[in-house]
C-alpha cells in the first residue's frame, strides 16, 4: 500500500515537472507578432487580373441591377463594389478631406475606372487601384 502511494506521488511530481518544462519551452519559443499599424480586409478578388474577370458582368447603372449567368461572379462584383464604397467612406472620415472624396462618383463609375486601371496595370491590386482613383478624383477637383 505504501509503495503504491509512493509511486503515485512520484508520478504526480514527474507529470508536474514535465508540464512546467513544456510550458517554459513554449514560452521561450513564442514571440508576439510585431504591432501592426492597421489591418485591411480584402475581397477574394483583389489582384487586377482577377478583377478583370468581373468585366463580364453587365450592370444597369440606372436600376443598379446585374445581368449574368454566373451568380458567383455577380457576388464577387458586389463584394468588390462594396469594398470600394467602404474604403472611400473611410477616407471621408479622414480629417484631411472635406468629407466627400468621391465627389458624386457612382459605384458603377468606380468599377469602370477600376477595370480601366487594371487593364493598364495587370500586376497591381485593388488597394493600389483605389489609391490611384482617390488621387485622380483629388486632381480633378483641384483644377
Amino acid at each position: 500500500m505504501k509503495c503504491s502511494r509512493t509511486i503515485i506521488a512520484v508520478g504526480a511530481v514527474a507529470v508536474l515537472l514535465i508540464g512546467i518544462s513544456v510550458d517554459d519551452c513554449l514560452a521561450e519559443t513564442q514571440t508576439p507578432p510585431p504591432p501592426k499599424r492597421f489591418q485591411m480586409l480584402l475581397p477574394i478578388r483583389y489582384k487586377c487580373l482577377d478583377l478583370l474577370e468581373l468585366e463580364k458582368i453587365r450592370v444597369n447603372p440606372q436600376t443598379n441591377t446585374i445581368t449574368t449567368n454566373d451568380p458567383e461572379l455577380a457576388a464577387d462584383y458586389r463584394t468588390v463594389a462594396g469594398w470600394l464604397q467602404g474604403w472611400f467612406t473611410a477616407w471621408n472620415f479622414n480629417s484631411g478631406t472635406d468629407g466627400d472624396v468621391t465627389k458624386g462618383t457612382t459605384t458603377y463609375q468606380m468599377m469602370a475606372w477600376l477595370f480601366s486601371y487594371c487593364r493598364a496595370h495587370p500586376s497591381d491590386h485593388l488597394v493600389q487601384a483605389a489609391l490611384e482613383l482617390l488621387n485622380a478624383l483629388n486632381s480633378t477637383t483641384r483644377k
